[in-house]
């Protein structure tokens, strides 16, 4: 009868492995085992995130904003004279021959202020003849949801209800430079009707915009420019390359095109901005989470030193880590969005909706920016902590342990 083997002649991984110490739970069941551990470094990246996603987002919605007053020229282009301060019967016959066009009506453009939270906005009024303004109206897509439009003559005003709002104006309030000197808008108006919809656009009368001799008869004449179904960018096309006898531009074209090419000038340096203040906040938040993974592993230097001595590769063990990191960082991302949009939904409420200030909700940019911290921290906490296993003796853990 064989002899029984001694155990010093037993391979120790083969059954290390398969004993309780192998069995160790997995990442998700340490971590729902041992919040203390894990919670310092989730607050943070979830304050983080949530701070990020409610500064960004607000930010990105001036282009929300701006598309509301951008949004009626995708339904026609205004025009003036290059060179002319009216537009003569040669300038006239040039805008008929648009072969694009489906009519033209004459009009004036004047803006109207409305806050922001920094500074200002404007939004435009359109002085148009009592015959045109209902058809503008349905063009654009808005309409009108109290009051009446402007009577001919007069110096009623239709304007955005958000915009009302935002400077305290009702039917029946009086707004411009003669009623207030710091008003940008010339003349005096009583608003009449307020609108809603897509566009942040108002009316007045154009026969009181040009009475003679009145501030308004001085603002430059414009043309409102409706193209044929679906040929609204050959219309556009033709407007631009148009020219006079003497061979020069025609027409100032401002058409959807060219205030998106001012739009995104006047935005250009906001991204560069935020990316540095996101980058360096990622930068200080992620050397912050580390050092908490380096204080949690330090605390479990005993355990990851029996699991290597007991057969576990080092390989295994960072997957591990890792998978510890990503999912505390998916928990602080989910709960950082919750807090955020929380946030954000009482802001605008109470405080952008108030200033006609639009806000992109979802915004995939500063989603986007939002999800890189957390994400950041736990691929920047699992190569620290992987590295941390490479250099980590076991043995001498264990004898210190034991000592």
């Amino acid at each position: 009868m064989s002899e029984a083997p001694s155990p010093a002649s037993v391979p120790a991984r083969a059954p290390a492995t398969r004993g309780a110490a192998g069995r160790a739970p997995g990442p998700l069941a340490w971590l729902v085992r041992n919040p203390r551990r894990v919670m310092p470094a989730v607050v943070v990246q979830a304050l983080v995130t949530a701070l990020v996603l409610a500064v960004v987002t607000p930010l990105t919605g001036f282009e929300a904003t701006v598309e509301a007053n951008i949004a009626p020229l995708s339904h026609y282009t205004g025009v003036t004279p290059s060179e002319r301060n009216d537009f003569d019967p040669a300038l006239s016959a040039l805008l008929d021959a648009n072969p694009a066009m489906q009519r033209r009506v004459r009009a004036k453009a004047l803006w109207m202020q409305t806050p922001m939270i920094v500074g200002e906005s404007y939004a435009m009024l359109l002085a148009l003849e009592g015959a045109d303004q209902a058809d503008f109206l349905a063009r654009i897509g808005n309409r009108l949801v109290a009051g009446t439009l402007p009577a001919p003559g007069s110096d009623g005003a239709v304007v955005p209800a958000d915009v009302a709002r935002a400077r305290g104006l009702a039917l029946g309030s009086r707004f411009g430079r003669l009623v207030d000197p710091e008003d940008v808008t010339p003349g005096r108006f009583t608003v009449v009707g307020l609108v809603e919809g897509p566009a942040r656009v108002g009316l007045v009368d154009l026969a009181y915009a040009t009475v003679p001799d009145f501030v308004l008869a001085r603002i430059e004449s414009f043309q409102v420019v409706y193209a044929r179904p679906g040929r609204k960018a050959q219309s556009d096309a033709y407007l631009h390359a148009a020219t006079n006898a003497e061979g020069k531009k025609a027409f100032k074209v401002w058409d959807e095109a060219y205030w998106r090419a001012r739009t995104k000038k006047m935005l250009e340096n906001l991204p560069t901005l935020v990316n540095a203040v996101v980058g360096a906040v990622t930068a200080i938040v992620g050397l912050v989470v580390v050092l908490l993974h380096l204080i949690a592993f330090q605390a479990r230097s005993d355990e990851f030193a029996l699991l290597l001595a007991l057969g576990r590769t080092r390989r295994s063990l960072a997957a591990r880590l890792a998978a510890e990191s990503g999912l505390a960082a998916a928990v602080a991302l989910a709960l950082g969005l919750a807090l955020g949009y929380g946030f954000l939904a009482v802001w605008e409420a109470q405080v952008l909706r108030p200033r006609a200030i639009l806000l992109r909700f979802f915004d995939p940019y500063a989603l986007a920016l939002s999800a890189a911290l957390p994400l950041a921290s736990a691929a920047a906490g699992a190569l620290v902590l992987a590295a941390r296993l490479r250099r980590m003796d076991p043995v001498t853990i264990l004898q210190r342990r034991n000592a």
